[in-house]
């Protein structure tokens, strides 16, 4: 670990030039998070200044921010490896380093994981920088609740950059808003009203009055709650104040917590494109340093959603679109944008989007909720509770589903599939195509008959000349074959096809279909050609365990058919960062690993 206990301001500050220069420099080639890291600059070298963290423990809300934190823990000689496979993951991960003592890819667990940590050794000092609208996060609210005065070794630092990942959904303000709901501020601000509303300078008066709320909101009230909570609370500290930052955090060291410390920082700091579009720099693919421009998409499944939600919603005033704070990052900016009423952002907060698409639902409106798939894990309880139970018709637009590459295991999308299809009620639908993902849409404008679940992966979309339009319940026959059955769902329909010559030359010649429809499967395709072929696969990219195949087997088993059928899929779970096209092939769902994978089945079935 980097030793910062004797650097001088000037000395910590060249310190920071160089970091935000490999900062810059790295993710300009492999991608990732800048605009957070560049922000927390100077605020994790004071830390590392003030605190020993081969003892103490020092945590991120969200991991995207721990950047410098690695660089200064024996990783800045591999940091031109971020997010490359076996190279520097893009979140903190105690099997990477000692240095980082929880996991941390979702928003919201820090401060959680902190207090088990505090309770668990009250010797050490446990510090949490929380940032990026994390602190709003229902988790976040219920361990602040739970933290009390108890854990006297724990400090909570707010790194407040007032920007999230998209633009922030319920301010810091709102958030200590209880103050302005009192009986003494509510009488006081109806008799200044009564007094305003009999003189004729009405709007300038009301304009000072929204003013002095706001002070009065931002003085009192972090101070009230957080004490009120059983936090000592200090603040607002200068994020990029080297002296400021360490003489507060010096000042806390020895003190009895817990601790909450607003610091203010600007997200992007020192790199003039990021700090000029926040939202852009936030999570960002490779770009060009000296003009900060990123190469020129192609067509995405998740822009081709944004597109076709544009004209279902100017179709029918009826249809909501509903993110958990990635507006952009799901496709729907320009939705949000042509229609601010019907576009919700709920902020990080996956349960809530779902029961509330289900008061919507219950009202006769058509919600669509867009949330990435390794998100929509931290919903489930509501998926069964609040629309399952009730058989509410919300369509679910999963995207990020399967391996999604750089950002790693705690981002892979392994697990709708087994959720979706174990949950009664609901129709499941991974498009192969991006026609099929257009008239599944089309679809789901008018479906009403329970909750859909429409899968897409993170990739480029595929076209594929067919004149069979989508229905749910049936498959689709791309091509025929001898000998073996390919039913391909989502994205291995693409993945098949590409490989489909190669296995011809290897005497493998097999009828390929391909599968959208998930739940309900088409039952009766299945049970007309079960015994025409020696071999029958199941291909999908999502987890093994209770998969689209484990469907099949089970129906199969229910009809009292003896049929062996062949999953390929993900054996395990946790699949690591790197480039998605080299985790497909690598886990053998693509090019000459997934040739060698049906192979092996072909000839294990023969034996």
């Amino acid at each position: 670990m980097e030793n910062l206990k004797d650097a001088s301001v000037g000395e910590i500050e060249k310190r920071a030039e160089e970091i935000r220069k490999m900062l810059i420099e790295t993710v300009s080639k492999n991608g990732g998070h800048l605009g957070p890291n560049l922000g927390v600059v100077e605020l994790t070298l004071c830390l590392h200044k003030v605190f020993d963290f081969s003892k103490d423990k020092l945590l991120f809300d969200v991991g995207h921010q721990s950047y410098v934190h690695k660089i200064l823990t024996g990783r800045e000689e591999r940091f031109s490896t971020l997010r490359q496979r076996n190279g520097i993951g893009p979140f903190m991960d105690p099997k990477e380093s000692s240095y980082d003592p929880f996991i941390s890819g979702h928003a919201g667990t820090a401060l959680s994981a902190a207090a088990g940590i505090a309770l668990a050794d009250p010797s050490k000092k446990v510090i949490v920088v929380i940032g990026d609208a994390s602190i709003s996060n229902g988790h976040s609210l219920e361990a602040l609740n739970n933290i009390g005065a108890k854990l006297k070794n724990l400090i909570i630092i707010l790194n407040d950059n007032e920007m999230s990942i998209g633009k922030n959904v319920g301010s810091l303000s709102r958030f200590f808003g209880k103050l302005m709901v009192s009986e003494k501020y509510m009488s006081f601000r109806d008799d200044v009203k009564a007094i305003i509303n009999k003189i004729r300078i009405v709007n300038r008066v009301s304009d000072t009055l929204e003013r002095m709320e706001f002070s009065v909101k931002n003085f009192f009230l972090p101070l009230s709650i957080l004490e009120s909570l059983g936090l000592k609370f200090l603040g607002v500290i200068d994020g990029h104040n080297i002296e400021e930052l360490t003489d507060t955090f010096n000042k806390v060291k020895d003190m009895e917590g817990p601790i909450f410390i607003h610091i203010k920082t600007q997200k992007g700091k020192g790199y003039s494109f990021a700090e000029k579009d926040q939202e852009k720099f936030h999570g960002i693919s490779p770009f060009d340093m000296k003009t900060g421009s990123t190469p020129c998409k192609t067509k995405t499944y998740s822009s081709i959603l944004g597109e076709e939600m544009v004209k279902l919603g100017e179709e029918d005033e009826d249809i909501y679109a509903i993110s958990a704070g990635m507006v952009k990052g799901t496709g729907l900016g320009e939705f949000f944008e042509k229609f601010p009423k019907r576009g919700v952002d709920v902020g990080i907060a996956e349960g809530h989007a779902v029961t509330f698409a289900g008061g919507l639902a219950s009202m006769g409106k058509k919600p669509y909720v867009a949330i990435y798939s390794t998100f929509m894990q931290r919903g489930f309880s509501q998926l069964i509770h609040d629309i399952s139970i009730q058989k509410l018709p919300v369509r679910f637009i999963i995207d990020r589903a399967g391996i999604v590459g750089e950002d790693g295991k705690t981002h892979n999308g392994l697990y709708d599939i087994s959720m979706f299809t174990s949950i009664p009620n609901y129709t499941v639908i991974a498009p192969t195509t991006c026609d099929e993902l257009v008239e599944a849409l089309e679809i789901s404008k008018d479906f009403n008959d329970g909750p859909m679940m429409i899968r897409i992966p993170r990739e480029i979309s595929f076209l594929l000349e067919n004149d069979e339009k989508f229905q749910i319940g049936k498959w689709k026959e791309i091509k025929k074959g001898k000998k073996y059955l390919f039913i391909a769902t989502g994205s291995m329909l693409k993945e098949i096809l590409s490989i489909d010559e190669q296995l011809k030359s290897k005497g493998i010649d097999g009828t390929i279909v391909s599968a959208a429809s998930i739940k309900p499967f088409d039952e009766k395709y299945l049970l007309d050609n079960l015994d025409k072929y020696d071999n029958i696969f199941v291909m999908e990219e999502a987890y093994e365990k209770n998969s689209f195949g484990s469907s099949i087997l089970d129906f199969i088993n229910e009809m009292g058919k003896k049929k062996l059928i062949n999953k390929i899929a993900i054996e395990n779970g946790i699949v690591p960062h790197g480039k998605r096209g080299e985790l497909l092939e690598e886990f053998g769902l693509k090019g000459e690993n997934l040739i060698k994978r049906i192979e092996e089945k072909i000839d294990a079935g023969k034996k």
